[in-house]
């Protein structure tokens, strides 16, 4: 629905996913709130003084529990699912990840804490059955906010790992005034082909070097597509004054490139990195 936030979207998904009713949350929030005080704050400090013991939570977290021990029995023991708690207790749940604190020790708390309160309704209700079945539903939303924040964690630190990678991979530096140098080595596919050419770009941008050298000198072997990527940015190159050479091509590839039948007096092309890094600061030196 236009308008709606995402997490009235998940508050709506978990309500119908797990089966979980207005009126068993009504009455799980009932029978909370009649639970003895005390007696919830003795399973809350039951987890705390596991996380202490166990070695698996940074004392940061667990100082941060202690500090909201209020929020989080009113809202854990009287089962508060709203929009507002799933986004707040994401928000928990993503500090605790971010903080180091695993899946698996994440998902123990929740259990124990769980289990806890689940055995007071037991003990304060006689019809237990219906508060005691509707609390496991609850507890199951619980722990799918929780993987929900961990699967999202993951992909982040993915995208976080393939971007160093890809800087990696495509180590441009500045090696002389107004003149950048690419190394490279290894296989050469599209994609990363795809990752040089923004990179070399980018830094043109950023530098406004008057020459880039390409050195191929590492790489075996490369496809027709890959080829076309090289001559693509030394054309690129040209339109924003930058002159691209390109080093150490080899002879597969040097035949690829022929039968690609593209001009040669298209590409600066040299046998070495040293005699194009020569090249380049000769031409320099001529415009200065």
């Amino acid at each position: 629905m236009q308008g709606t936030s995402i997490y009235e979207q998940l508050y709506d998904y978990y309500k119908t996913a797990y089966y979980l009713s207005g009126e068993e949350l009504e009455a799980l929030q009932t029978a909370g709130k009649k639970i003895p005080y005390a007696e919830k704050e003795a399973i809350f400090q039951g987890v705390i003084d596991w996380m202490g013991t166990s070695n698996l939570f940074p004392e940061i977290t667990i100082t941060a529990s202690i500090v909201h021990k209020e929020e989080i029995l009113s809202d854990l023991v009287e089962a508060k699912l709203s929009a507002a708690y799933i986004e707040k207790h994401s928000e928990i749940r993503r500090n605790f990840l971010a903080a180091g604190v695993s899946l698996e020790s994440f998902t123990q708390l929740l259990v124990r804490f769980h289990e806890g309160i689940t055995k007071l309704f037991i003990k304060h209700n006689e019809n237990a059955l219906n508060l005691v079945l509707a609390y496991k539903k609850f507890n199951q939303i619980d722990l799918d906010i929780l993987a929900k924040e961990y699967r999202e964690k993951m992909t982040r630190d993915l995208e976080q790992q393939n971007e160093a990678l890809r800087e990696l991979s495509t180590p441009v530096a500045q090696i002389w005034e107004n003149i950048l140098l690419l190394p490279l080595v290894g296989f050469i596919d599209s994609k990363r082909s795809k990752d040089i050419m923004e990179a070399m770009l980018d830094k043109i941008a950023d530098s406004q070097a008057k020459f880039f050298i390409l050195d191929i000198s590492g790489v075996a072997i490369v496809d027709t597509a890959v080829a076309n990527y090289l001559i693509k940015m030394t054309k690129a190159a040209r339109l924003m004054g930058t002159k691209c050479i390109i080093s150490g091509i080899s002879g597969s590839i040097a035949q690829t490139i022929v039968e690609l039948g593209i001009a040669i007096d298209e590409i600066e092309t040299t046998g070495s990195m040293k005699d194009a890094l020569k090249l380049a600061i000769k031409e320099s030196d001529q415009k200065l």
